[in-house]
C-alpha cells in the first residue's frame, strides 16, 4: 500500500509537469500541423516544443490518476500537492512572458490551485476512500 506522503509526492510531480507544459504551450502557441482532408485540422506545438508537449501529456496522465487519491482522503494536506503544481505553473508562465495570454494562463492556474483544497474540503472528505489495513 502506498503511503500518503508518496501519493502526495507523485501528485505534486505530475501537477508540476502538467503546469510547466501548459506554461510552455502558452508561451510557444499552437500552430497548424495539417488536416486529414475531411475537415479536421491538427494543431501542435511548434518545432522545439517537444519537452513541453511531453511534460503536458505525461503530467496530465499522472495528475488524472493521482487526483482521486489526493482529493478523496480524510487528511487534507495531500490535496495541497495539486496546489504546489499550480503554483509552479504560475511562476513558469510568468517567467516565460508578460503578455496578456501569460497573465490569463497564470490566473487560470491560480484558480485551479485554489480549487484543489476547496474540492477536498467541500466534496472529497465526505466521499473519502477507506485505506485497506
Amino acid at each position: 500500500m502506498i503511503s500518503q506522503g508518496w501519493r502526495a509526492a507523485i501528485g505534486a510531480v505530475g501537477a508540476v509537469g502538467f503546469c510547466w507544459g501548459v506554461a510552455g504551450a502558452v508561451h510557444l502557441g499552437f500552430e497548424h500541423q495539417g488536416s486529414n482532408g475531411r475537415g479536421a485540422n491538427y494543431y501542435g506545438l511548434p518545432e522545439g516544443g517537444g519537452a513541453y508537449e511531453f511534460a503536458l501529456l505525461a503530467g496530465f496522465i499522472v495528475s488524472v490518476y493521482s487526483a482521486p487519491g489526493l482529493l478523496r482522503r480524510a487528511a487534507w494536506w495531500p490535496s495541497l500537492s495539486l496546489s504546489v503544481g499550480a503554483g509552479a505553473g504560475v511562476v513558469a508562465v510568468l517567467t516565460l512572458g508578460q503578455e496578456p495570454r501569460h497573465w490569463v494562463a497564470a490566473a487560470l492556474l491560480s484558480a485551479a490551485g485554489v480549487a484543489a483544497p476547496l474540492v477536498h474540503r467541500f466534496w472529497g472528505r465526505h466521499h473519502a476512500v477507506r485505506d485497506a489495513a
